[in-house]
Order: structure tokens, then C-alpha cells, then sequence
């Protein structure tokens, strides 16, 4: 038998892959912090921009948080 602890972590990497719907908090917690990070990079608040991406999940030296903070960059550079 599995116990709870495997039985959750499998539901959570199915989620994570898009099998199972996640719960409807969970979906508005990204919302919000999309919104949020959509907010910083008008305004051009790095610093809460990089910390979003990171409560989002994303690593500092990932691949796509680079792409990412290379978007913030040249998207502030396209403002001045």
C-alpha cells in the first residue's frame, strides 16, 4: 500500500503536468501574482519582479528565469 504522503505527491506532479485540475486557490494564487508581476514590470520594479518568478517557481539560473529577466530588461529599455 502507499501511504499519504506518495499518494499526494503523485496527485501534485499530475497536476503539475496538467491531468488533473488544479484547485481553484491555487489558480488564483497565479493569477494574482501574474497580475502582480505584469504590475512590477510596467512600473520596472525588478526586485519584486525576480521575487514573483521566484514564488512562482522558477530558479535564478534556469534557463527560462533568464529569458524571463532578459524580457524585463529589454522591455525597459524599449520604455526610455
Amino acid at each position: 500500500m502507499f501511504d499519504e504522503s506518495e499518494i499526494s505527491k503523485v496527485r501534485e506532479e499530475e497536476a503539475q503536468r496538467g491531468r488533473r485540475r488544479q484547485h481553484s486557490s491555487e489558480k488564483e494564487k497565479r493569477r494574482r501574482y501574474r497580475k502582480m508581476a505584469m504590475d512590477s514590470l510596467r512600473r520596472g520594479n525588478k526586485s519584486l519582479y525576480v521575487q514573483i518568478l521566484i514564488d512562482l517557481g522558477q530558479k535564478p539560473g534556469s534557463d527560462e528565469f533568464d529569458a524571463l529577466m532578459k524580457e524585463f530588461d529589454d522591455y525597459q529599455r524599449g520604455k526610455r
